[in-house]
Formats: structure tokens, C-alpha cells, sequence
């Protein structure tokens, strides 16, 4: 089986509060903050931003729970 692509977004709400996400493209995330943030998505849709990998405080873990060091991470 082919794994998929996915792409990693950052947003900020409330203003300077970064919340992060995994999505196929970015039409996948907009539509996610229009169905989570409908009230507010004039202040948040403008933050959205792709980043190229995740932040050094994230920690991505293989199938047995071990961290992947950076070098190694897709």
C-alpha cells in the first residue's frame, strides 16, 4: 500500500496560541477551521500557514513507541 503524502499547517488561536496540524492539502485544512472555528474565522484563517516539518518540541514516534530523530523524519 502507497502511504500519503500528508502536509503539516500551524494556526494561532486565540492570537499568539499555535495549535498544529496534518492534512492531504490545504483545502483539508481550511475546511477544518471553517467547521472548528466558525465564529471566529476571520481571525484565524489568516494565520494559517504550512510549515515544513514540525517544531523540535514535537516528538514523532515509530510503530514501537521510540522517538525518530530529526535527521531520520519524513
Amino acid at each position: 500500500m502507497t502511504e500519503k503524502t500528508t502536509r503539516k499547517f500551524r494556526y494561532e488561536f486565540p492570537p499568539m496560541e499555535p495549535h498544529y496540524l496534518e492534512a492531504p492539502d490545504p483545502e483539508s485544512a481550511v475546511r477544518y477551521i471553517r467547521r472548528v472555528y466558525p465564529h471566529n474565522l476571520h481571525e484565524v484563517l489568516p494565520t494559517l500557514r504550512e510549515i515544513p516539518r514540525w517544531p523540535e518540541f514535537w516528538k514523532v514516534l515509530d510503530h514501537q513507541g521510540l522517538v525518530i530523530p530529526l535527521h531520520r523524519r519524513g
